[in-house]
């Protein structure tokens, strides 16, 4: 187990590659999929994920038993084969306290926190909810910046809480690469950072050595068990080889194009929303555990599906990656 005053050492160490965190698998009837979980895990690390989340996707929909036994399902079903962290937000403070010590229990190696929807509305509570759980708990914590808190906190609110000794790492999901270079600059020695937007990804790792794509599900979505295109320009480009690189990464741009297309709902500053029913889809279409959403967010409709079913075929990467799901993706 990693205690709060390794957390800046491990993150460093250990906190590198391609990281993942899939949605919550339900069944027909909406109960936890527990062998779906595990059989994600097993897609994953197949797709070569270097570090496994869990438990983002659906929390509010979720109780805290549920969301208990997915931390223990997910991580027993890593057995260790690669650091995992799950995460542990909720509108309660002392839930959110309560589910990092599960966390721990469970034999997670880390937490991601983001703030909660409700007391952190200025970047001063921000600090003070991350600085009151941080002294309450004894392992490592990631910060998580995203507009579905209904907060984006600012560089300079980073850089005060990258001196808190449990926090290890940030997820700035906030589609703005200045504002992670910005972060970058103010506490890039402290703590690791990742700018997890795919996108991103080569000119982040080529001109700003960023070690870690954090927490996307670009790494399963537009990888595969047969094929891991992400994964090969990520490695060139961190070996300095930007021409052979950069070719790689433009050949995905269709498939890019299909993932942001779904994607774009999430970077509303005025509203975030969440584009789950069209990756728990695709996560079907390709092999992996999703099924539903639960209510009250609407699953597709027949029509969404072929239209989806239409451009992830037309991106022209569907035969590469996934050549034994091309008949159950065309719905022959």
């Amino acid at each position: 187990m990693v205690s709060a005053k390794d957390a800046k050492d491990w993150a460093r160490e250990h906190m590198k590659g391609l990281w993942t965190s899939p949605m919550y698998p339900f069944t027909p009837d909406f109960e936890l999929d527990e062998p779906g979980i595990r059989n994600n895990v097993e897609y994953m690390l197949a797709s070569k994920s270097s570090g496994l989340g869990f438990g983002f996707s659906e929390p509010w929909v979720c109780t805290h038993k549920e969301r208990r036994r997915a931390f223990e399902v997910a991580v027993d079903a890593a057995r260790g084969r690669v650091p995992t962290y799950v995460h542990t937000t909720d509108h309660s403070v002392e839930e959110t306290i309560a589910l990092t010590r599960d966390a721990k229990s469970a034999g997670a190696d880390a937490v991601m926190i983001w703030p909660p929807y409700e007391w952190a509305k200025t970047q001063e509570m921000l600090c003070e909810f991350y600085e009151y759980v941080a002294s309450k708990v004894d392992m490592p914590i990631i910060l998580y910046n995203t507009y579905h808190s209904g907060i984006s906190m600012t560089p300079e609110t980073i850089a005060r809480l990258a001196k808190i000794q449990n926090v290890c790492a940030l997820k700035d999901a906030v589609n703005d690469a200045a504002h992670t270079i910005q972060c970058q600059a103010l506490c890039g020695d402290q703590i690791v950072i990742s700018d997890p937007l795919e996108e991103h990804l080569l000119t982040s790792t080529l001109h700003f050595k960023q070690q870690l794509l954090l927490g996307t599900t670009s790494v399963f979505l537009m990888q595969s068990p047969h094929r891991q295109p992400i994964q090969e320009y990520f490695d060139l480009a961190r070996q300095g080889k930007a021409e052979e690189a950069s070719r790689k990464y433009y050949e995905l741009q269709p498939l890019r194009d299909v993932w942001t297309g779904i994607y774009t709902v999430l970077w509303d500053k005025k509203g975030a929303l969440h584009p789950l029913p069209y990756i728990k889809y695709w996560m079907d279409l390709i092999g992996m555990s999703a099924g539903p959403v639960r209510p009250p967010m609407k699953n597709l409709t027949d029509e969404q599906k072929a239209a989806f079913r239409a451009r992830l075929l037309a991106s022209g990467w569907v035969e590469k990656l996934w050549p034994d799901r091309v008949d159950a993706i065309r719905k022959i």
